[in-house]
């Protein structure tokens, strides 16, 4: 079988040193050494994604890498089994609607990711592709006709996010694994995992350099940084900001205002700012989160 690509975004550089992303070929399928490293990962505070097939075993794929990370992170059997149900659900849409259920029909693979919440002490996996975006998914409008035969992979991520007190929608994003990252969407959930992620020490300057590489990794820039007397700010575009001071990030975005992130929330802020960040390339007015 062939090797599928797991990126592993780092979130944390020391002693000055510069950031590096890292890609690793790991075998398929994934349940020892490869499901402990990328479980290490988030651990850690790092995003984790893979490559998905453009094919049938779109779902599969994404169902066994998601349940071998939370086998290795010690979650509960029934989280582990709910999660790997959703996960299945939304890469089975991609294949369905986005790939149109014909194999490598899009230029650009799906993706899954994965990454901590530490605040929330949620996990948050992500379904990328590529396809049109529809706009998001209002309330309700995931349920089909009583009578329909199929279209009901929504309404279960729906109810099972809501039985464990999690969250899911869809929002615009850009690709991870590419090399000119590509515009598209995700299909995400987070659910809480039931314990407190540990707090990895990150500083001011690191923490703002790591977020820099991981926004320019994603296509977006030229951006400024500008650091010193331990705080820092990078200006992401006109209407983007963060500001870094040791007791966390500051994000000021239209549609929201001045939001509040630790400075261990890396992956999650990066993936709000591309989020927004494609809003305003859509002409969109920013983000409601």
């Amino acid at each position: 079988m062939a090797a599928a690509t797991l990126s592993l975004e780092l979130t944390t550089v020391g002693n000055g040193a510069d950031v590096n992303g890292v890609v690793i070929e790991m075998g398929n399928p994934p349940g020892s050494v490869d499901s402990a490293l990328a479980a290490g990962r988030v651990r850690a505070g790092e995003c984790v994604a893979w490559v998905l097939p453009a094919d049938e075993t779109c779902a599969a794929v994404a169902r066994r890498h998601l349940r071998g990370v939370m086998a290795a992170l010690g979650l509960a059997d029934e989280l582990v089994y709910d999660a790997s149900t959703m996960v299945s659900e939304l890469a089975a849409n991609v294949f369905v609607h986005a790939l149109g259920g014909l194999p490598g029909s899009v230029g650009t693979l799906p993706e899954l990711w994965l990454h901590r919440r530490r605040e929330k002490t949620q996990l948050v996996a992500q379904v990328f592709d590529v396809a049109p975006w529809k706009g998001v998914i209002p309330g309700g409008a995931c349920r089909p006709a009583f009578d329909s035969e199929g279209g009901r992979g929504l309404e279960v991520v729906d109810a099972l996010a809501a039985e464990h007190g999690g969250e899911w929608g869809v929002h615009r994003s850009r690709a991870r694994l590419t090399g000119t990252p590509a515009s598209g969407k995700v299909a995400f959930f987070a659910l809480p995992v039931g314990a407190a992620w540990p707090i990895p020490p990150v500083d001011v300057g690191s923490a703002l350099r790591t977020l820099e590489f991981l926004l320019l990794a994603r296509g977006l820039g030229p951006m400024h940084r500008c650091e010193g007397w331990n705080m820092g700010v990078l200006s992401v575009r006109a209407e983007i900001t963060v500001w870094a001071r040791p007791h966390g990030f500051h994000l000021t975005m239209p549609g929201v205002g001045t939001t509040r992130y630790a400075l261990a929330e890396i992956a999650e802020l990066a993936e709000v700012v591309v989020r927004c960040n494609e809003e305003l390339d859509a002409g969109g007015g920013g983000v409601r989160l």
